[in-house]
């Protein structure tokens, strides 16, 4: 067995970052269709890109998604989605389904009880086809 040398530490997730091609579609996707704020938007002309940062809660102490869009000039006009994806909490996930039905957005698994029977799930994609897993979870009786 493998001895834990960093007893003494502390760790959280900070952020996940994801490459985008367009930042303003991002930003509307992830703060209009999943509740995300914004919490910070700069561009870097050092290192070509454009950054938002979003998610919920505060930085601080909640995790937060960092979306990257390179402003090179080769930059693509799509990229390419990471063979990854995010997990996504919802209190509602039967009625969030019915908005983004609406609002057109791909689903890639069904609406479905999840596996352990503790709730709902069902994955989307987002502008880019990254890959989102939403579920409602519910607590053992």
């Amino acid at each position: 067995m493998n001895e834990n040398l960093v007893n003494e530490f502390t760790f959280r997730v900070h952020h996940t970052m994801l490459p985008v091609a367009d930042l303003d579609r991002s930003i509307n996707f992830y703060t209009r269709l999943l509740g995300m704020k914004l919490k910070e938007r700069h561009a870097s002309e050092a290192r070509k890109v454009e950054v938002a940062l979003i998610g919920y809660g505060h930085e601080a102490s909640a995790p937060f998604l960092e979306l990257i869009k390179d402003t090179s000039e080769r930059a693509p006009k799509q990229v390419t989605p990471a063979n990854i994806h995010v997990g996504i909490d919802t209190s509602d996930l039967r009625k969030l389904c019915a908005v983004l039905e609406k609002e057109g957005v791909t689903f890639m698994r069904p609406f479905k009880q999840r596996s352990d029977g503790m709730g709902f799930s069902t994955w989307i994609r987002d502008p880019d086809g990254h890959e989102l897993e939403l579920a409602e979870r519910h607590s053992r009786p």
